[in-house]
């Protein structure tokens, strides 16, 4: 029986991360979805935002645990697949391009809803500054970048196998997309009021946006990190209203705007085929360059 299961793991590990990544992340979220059914028999207190909060840190370590179980099932090296987060020594563009990306792409977009829109400059978007880093060092920790052994670590590489990047792209996009879906209606999460349908533009197109930089980097998980970490904490830097405003349509329908740009720009310059000028990582690795 157990060998008949790591079988069927090994023939479609992939599919069989994102089935994990989904019940062990969907199972710590319901409690939020359902917090009013639940907390008729719960003993469980969820009416606070810190208990909110760690439920969905908990969950978003899904896709990291996820891709530990099935490298383990299928017996590859764990060690490998973790040592995907030692590859730094890489070009300084590339550290450039995971820090900066997230927060122009921000400022772009709220420069064109000021200028375009009539949109109002709000100057306690700039005093957000100061929090910046702090923001940062979490989200790169639990609140996001804890994500990316799972979605670039684990399953980028496999699908590069047999599809070309930007088709293992828009797969794993959408994969993740709607991993976020429980989000949505769970009041506290920073999914909550967003228009869904601009932020699966977003998650698509920066699905793009990451593949380059991990195929680039000859598999860096830990600038992925960085990346996802600078692209959760950016939205504080709009310009027009700060991170509340990307609660709103126009906002939101912008900075998806400039993230499609970005991937459009990325497939043009670099071809579907590797979304990079390297040969692309087709299995997790922690040796450097």
């Amino acid at each position: 029986m157990v060998s008949t299961i790591r079988r069927r793991i090994s023939e479609h590990p992939v599919a069989t991360f994102f089935v994990l990544t989904y019940a062990l992340s969907w199972t710590a979220w319901s409690p939020l979805v359902f917090a009013e059914w639940w907390v008729t028999w719960s003993p469980l207190l969820l009416a606070g935002d810190i208990q909110t909060m760690l439920f969905i840190m908990i969950g978003g370590f899904g896709p990291l645990v996820a891709a530990a179980l099935v490298t383990r099932a299928v017996g590859d090296s764990v060690r490998e697949w973790a040592g995907q987060l030692l590859r730094w020594n890489v070009s300084v563009r590339y550290w450039a391009f995971a820090l900066l990306f997230p927060a122009v792409a921000i400022v772009t977009a709220s420069v064109g809803h000021i200028l375009i829109f009539d949109g109002q400059f709000a100057p306690e978007s700039v005093s957000t500054l100061l929090l910046y880093p702090v923001l940062f060092a979490q989200v790169f920790l639990v609140g996001g970048g804890n994500e990316e052994l799972g979605w670039r670590g684990f399953a980028l590489p496999r699908l590069q196998r047999s599809y070309s990047a930007l088709v293992a792209s828009l797969l794993i996009g959408l994969g993740w997309f709607a991993w976020h879906l429980p989000l949505f209606v769970v009041a506290g999460s920073s999914q909550a009021g967003v228009p869904v349908y601009y932020y699966g533009l977003a998650v698509v197109a920066l699905s793009v946006v990451f593949t380059w930089l991990y195929n680039e980097t000859g598999g860096s998980v830990l600038l992925t990190m960085v990346l996802h970490a600078s692209v959760n904490t950016g939205g504080i830097l709009y310009l027009a209203g700060g991170g509340a405003a990307l609660q709103t349509e126009l906002p939101n329908a912008l900075y998806a705007a400039v993230f499609l740009l970005a991937a459009l720009a990325i497939v043009a310059a670099y071809g579907p085929e590797r979304l990079a000028d390297v040969e692309v990582p087709t299995t997790p690795s922690g040796s450097q360059r």
